[in-house]
């Protein structure tokens, strides 16, 4: 099948219009839109606004302002979102790397025994796939001073405290997957929590993350992984995994106050300023989400 042909950007409004019944009222505001975000991404912001017996129509309402403040909130959201995750991240960080090496020592990397034996499907153990993320990770960062230090001094060899700093959250998370229950079990309890559930945040988490940090979509997205709820969230679980859960989790990682407080602010001012274009139901919001994430 051939691919299709490239379109200017006035055939692109023209066929928004024509084809697709997408309000436009001023040409050169939609061809503004349309030089800031490329036509395939915008429309990705439609998904949920076809009218039901023609798929290929927008619903009588919907102009480009209303797709192109889609794609505004959402980015502003996941701006939010990051900030905080990335505080998580780095608390987490310190806290797998504080635990290994006061019980194992700083080398605790350079002995599988310190860990369980898990395998992937091709047979390949847990252990090995993280050690050879992290060498890739040194070999990429070669030129930073911490690693140049750490290859000069030590000989190549890195302590836990600095090779957290080097993987990723991923590798992070793999790294978590394959301690020994009662190591998993003293790091959930300073998130006052099991390991099962710390476990599955963290996975969550990771998949948020990387939607916002790679500018994927995450309005009205569903998500791969399926967040594991304490039984009085269990209600706001919905048949395909929205963000609403995933902020469920991240109020209840957050051990400051003031964390909690700054996201809930931001998340604040961010939907109020984009009131009236989205659409609630596809995040996976209850009508009480506001007393629930502590807007009021």
């Amino acid at each position: 099948m051939k691919l299709k042909p490239a379109l200017s950007y006035k055939e692109q409004i023209k066929k928004l219009r024509n084809d697709h019944n997408l309000l436009i009222s001023n040409d050169e505001f939609a061809e503004k839109v349309l030089k800031k975000v490329n036509y395939y991404r915008l429309s990705g912001y439609g998904i949920g606004l076809k009218k039901l017996d023609n798929k290929e129509h927008y619903r009588d309402y919907v102009n480009i302002e209303h797709l192109f403040n889609l794609y505004c909130f959402d980015s502003q959201f996941k701006n939010n979102l990051i900030r905080t995750i990335e505080q998580i991240e780095i608390e987490l960080r310190t806290q797998i790397a504080y635990h290994l090496s006061i019980k194992y020592g700083a080398d605790v990397l350079m002995s599988e025994h310190n860990f369980i034996h898990k395998t992937n499907k091709k047979g390949q153990t847990i252990f090995s796939i993280i050690n050879d993320n992290l060498n890739k990770e040194i070999k990429r960062q070669k030129n930073k001073p911490f690693v140049k230090h750490h290859l000069r001094k030590y000989k190549g060899k890195f302590p836990i405290w600095v090779s957290v700093e080097l993987m990723s959250f991923g590798n992070l998370s793999s790294l978590f997957s394959i301690l020994k229950d009662e190591d998993q079990k003293e790091i959930s309890n300073y998130y006052n929590t099991d390991p099962k559930y710390l476990k599955n945040w963290i996975l969550c988490l990771v998949e948020v993350r990387n939607i916002c940090a790679h500018y994927t979509r995450l309005y009205n997205m569903p998500l791969k992984e399926n967040p594991r709820l304490y039984s009085e969230n269990q209600k706001y679980k919905g048949n395909q995994n929205k963000i609403f859960p995933i902020l469920l989790i991240i109020k209840r990682i957050l051990n400051s106050n003031d964390q909690r407080k700054s996201l809930s602010k931001d998340l604040e001012n961010t939907f109020n300023k984009y009131q009236g274009y989205i659409n609630y139901r596809f995040m996976g919001f209850p009508d009480n989400w506001k007393d629930i994430l502590e807007f009021n």
